[in-house]
């Protein structure tokens, strides 16, 4: 075969292979580095700096304008408006005409800021296709739940709530892309100056920026209808247009650092949870697992060991499924808790065969000294290529005297931890995307000295998580559902649960 013609038949299949409209996990993760580490108000600020800049198409309809734009944002295989305001079908026409008898629909009316036609007005992420009926009745009002209903038209109804306020509501199918959306809104905008019927949703400032009702509200709705296909392929094209992206559906637990019930722990995308293309993990993420009480994805990437976890199931080592495994309990001299108790020379494992400045330290490792760094190199893993998660227990010396450095193959990603020698150790844990085949792992000081411990490598498949024993009690560490949530208590309602790394079934 023409050598040419089969690099571009190759490339056509694997196109073809991918969604019109798709984002790789790696590239998703890099793109959400400025996140790393941010919680609550912080976190919130610092998605507002990646997302608030926007390439926004012109509003109206022609070319480059709003309806150019839902041509490819809201286009059914079929060639109709995908309208998540009415059931009407109705064709597209020629790209940047505006479709028969429909609006361009504002989730967050112009009316709730001062009116300008600024880039919120604009904005991809703030603007659907709308039957004129619906748009019309549904006026400016916030979304909130219709106790007294005034429009219905079988998707969307509009009324008033409990305490009478005017609101419109969206449909099952849809409630939890509208409060990804009015998450997005209220963060990459959240320094407009919002009044009116805006009040009643919003609060000025940059945080929470949502009313405690709302981001309740919608939060609920955001475990209860978990991010479909449409909707990532919707994030997909608009940000290919934009340039900016919607996080709360590329991360689907996001807003629970932001809003719920994950505030107190540390936002980590290496190992969260992505609808990104190539994060198989979503395809058995249940939003709504743990008895309702589950919110967060606290196991994502918390700051420890035990309440942090990373990832749930995904993340969590395999039963019998490790490649690789080192407890270092091979090691019976000196101790990792005093300043004289690691001075005897390491010289390696079968593991780790390959040692620089390692010294002995009581079922650990201590790498460096006072004045030069250490680094372990393990031999081959047998691994055929693609992603592995790596794990290790780490803490510092009577301070924290730098990061480690983790290469897996060719791949290199810094872990910073807290833990000094008096502490427990504190689990760290990676995962790496496009490793090579039969990779060395290699950790190392970047300053002086450091204690590691239970380094373990796995491949992220299967359920990955082993049964605990017994009845745990709730001390410091935190019961997680299956898809990596922390929950606010002990689990009553029968499921599945993970509890310090361990399964915990409740009957």
């Amino acid at each position: 075969m023409n050598r040419l013609f089969r690099i571009t038949l190759l490339t056509l299949i694997a196109a073809a292979a991918m969604p019109a409209h798709a984002i790789e996990r790696s590239k998703l993760v890099s793109y959400a580095q400025s996140l790393k580490g941010k919680k609550e108000a912080e976190l919130k600020t610092a998605i507002y700096n990646l997302t608030r800049n926007a390439n926004t198409l012109n509003y109206g309809s022609g070319t480059n304008c709003t309806w150019w734009g839902f041509y490819v944002t809201d286009k059914d295989a079929e060639g109709y408006v995908i309208d998540r305001y009415s059931n009407n079908k109705v064709k597209f026409g020629s790209r940047g005409s505006a479709a028969s008898g429909m609006n361009i629909e504002h989730s967050f009316p112009k009316s709730w800021w001062d009116g300008s036609k600024n880039q919120a007005y604009k904005d991809l992420y703030n603007l659907m296709p709308s039957e004129s009926d619906a748009n019309s009745s549904k006026s400016n009002y916030g979304m909130g739940i219709v106790t007294t209903v005034k429009f219905d038209n079988g998707c969307i109804k509009v009324g008033t709530g409990n305490g009478g306020m005017q609101l419109w509501q969206p449909a099952e199918v849809w409630k939890g892309d509208f409060s990804r959306g009015y998450m997005y809104m209220a963060t990459a905008y959240q320094n407009l100056n919002y009044e009116g019927e805006g009040l009643k949703s919003l609060q000025n400032g940059d945080y929470p920026t949502l009313k405690e009702w709302a981001y309740t509200l919608y939060l609920k709705w955001m475990r209860e209808d978990k991010v479909s296909q449409v909707e990532v392929d919707r994030n997909n094209a608009v940000a290919e247009i934009q340039g900016n992206r919607n996080l709360y559906v590329d991360f689907p637990t996001l807003a629970e650092y932001v809003w719920g019930d994950s505030i107190n722990y540390e936002f980590n995308p290496d190992v969260a949870l992505t609808t990104a293309d190539g994060d198989e993990r979503y395809a058995t993420y249940n939003p709504s697992e743990g008895g309702g009480n589950s919110g967060g994805g606290g196991g994502e990437g918390g700051d420890s060991g035990n309440e942090g976890g990373d990832g749930g199931e995904e993340v969590t080592p395999p039963v019998g499924g490790l490649l690789f495994n080192e407890p270092f309990d091979d090691i019976t001299d000196g101790n990792n808790t005093s300043n004289s108790g690691s001075g005897s020379v390491w010289n390696g494992c079968d593991h780790f065969p390959s040692v620089t400045a390692a010294y002995q330290a009581g079922g650990a490792v201590k790498m460096g000294t006072g004045s030069k760094t250490g680094s372990i190199t393990s031999a081959a893993i047998p691994f055929a290529g693609g992603t592995l998660c790596v794990s290790i227990d780490v803490k510092g010396w009577t301070t924290v005297e730098g990061e480690l450095d983790v290469t897996l193959g060719n791949k290199k990603k810094t872990v910073e931890y807290s833990a000094k020698m008096s502490d427990a150790f504190e689990t760290a844990t990676l995962t790496f995307d496009n490793v090579p085949a039969n990779p060395t792992l290699t950790i190392a000081t970047t300053a002086k000295r450091a204690f590691v411990d239970n380094v373990k490598v796995w491949q992220p498949t299967g359920t990955g998580i082993t049964t605990l024993t017994g009845t745990p009690q709730q001390t410091g560490n935190a019961f997680f559902s299956l898809s990596g949530q922390k929950l606010c208590t002990r689990p009553a309602a029968p499921g599945i649960y993970i509890y310090n790394g361990k399964k915990f079934v409740v009957k």
